[in-house]
């Protein structure tokens, strides 16, 4: 009962909002951005994973990041193909199955199309936007662990074992949704524990530490404390996960 009150819950708010389109042209311009201002928070949380620490100054400058995470019909519209284990979803799903080396080949496409200069967000970029702009939230737009299934698709079978169409949960303060849940999402920094802090500014982390790659945000298979602002997971950038919880976002460069 529970289960289907959530569902019927994500279905009515999904109707009152307005999903992407489930194909396009293959144009950039059917990925709707969310302009974040840049600025400086702490970033990092303590009482959880060490690999969160130490909390610790990062500043941003303005960036637009994906509304939503990219959907399989945005995937085989820059691609091709389509790899999701859960392809019967249907394309307003989130694309899974997908390594960051297949990331970054969608972004050289998308980036050829001559709309912009599209790539992963890096850790600083990813976290300050989940946290609504910096804020102190442990998860997306709430405080509490009881309100995360208004924002979230988390918890295997709270999630019906699969992902869904994006969109379908309530947005953050940024009005992004599905940073928590749903499916991992790539960034672009490598991994390192614990976190370098000698750039604040912009940090970008390409060198040291382990050759894998860092992912965000949790996805319909994690409990609650591993769909938080804050946690961190990685694999190296060939991994393909065949469970279908790992696919990605996109930021576009703008004027600073």
């Amino acid at each position: 009962m529970k289960r289907t009150r959530q569902v019927l819950a994500a279905l009515a708010f999904a109707t009152a909002g307005t999903l992407p389109a489930a194909h396009g042209s293959g144009l950039a311009a059917d990925i709707e951005l969310v302009r974040v201002p840049g600025g400086c928070y702490s970033m990092g949380s303590t009482g959880y994973e060490k690999h969160e620490l130490p909390v610790h100054e990062a500043c941003v400058d303005s960036f637009e990041i994906g509304k939503y995470e990219i959907t399989q019909g945005q995937w085989k519209a820059v691609m091709g193909t389509n790899p999701s284990k859960f392809a019967g979803c249907g394309d307003n799903c989130p694309v899974d199955r997908v390594s960051w080396l297949q990331a970054q080949e969608f972004l050289s496409r998308l980036n050829a199309q001559g709309s912009g200069v599209y790539r992963l967000p890096t850790e600083a970029e990813w976290e300050y936007a989940c946290r609504s702009g910096g804020k102190q939230e442990t998860w997306p737009g709430v405080v509490s662990a009881d309100r995360v299934y208004d924002i979230a698709w988390f918890n295997k079978e709270g999630a019906g074992n699969q992902t869904h169409p994006v969109g379908t949960k309530q947005p953050n303060g940024l009005g992004l949704h599905d940073m928590a849940g749903n499916v991992w999402e790539w960034v672009q920094d490598k991994f390192v524990s614990p976190y370098p802090v000698s750039s604040t500014k912009n940090p970008r982390v390409e060198t040291g530490g382990e050759e894998k790659r860092v992912m965000r945000g949790g996805s319909w298979a994690q409990k609650v404390n591993y769909v938080r602002c804050s946690i961190r997971s990685r694999y190296e950038p060939e991994f393909v996960d065949v469970l279908g919880r790992v696919g990605l976002r996109v930021v576009r460069e703008s004027g600073r």
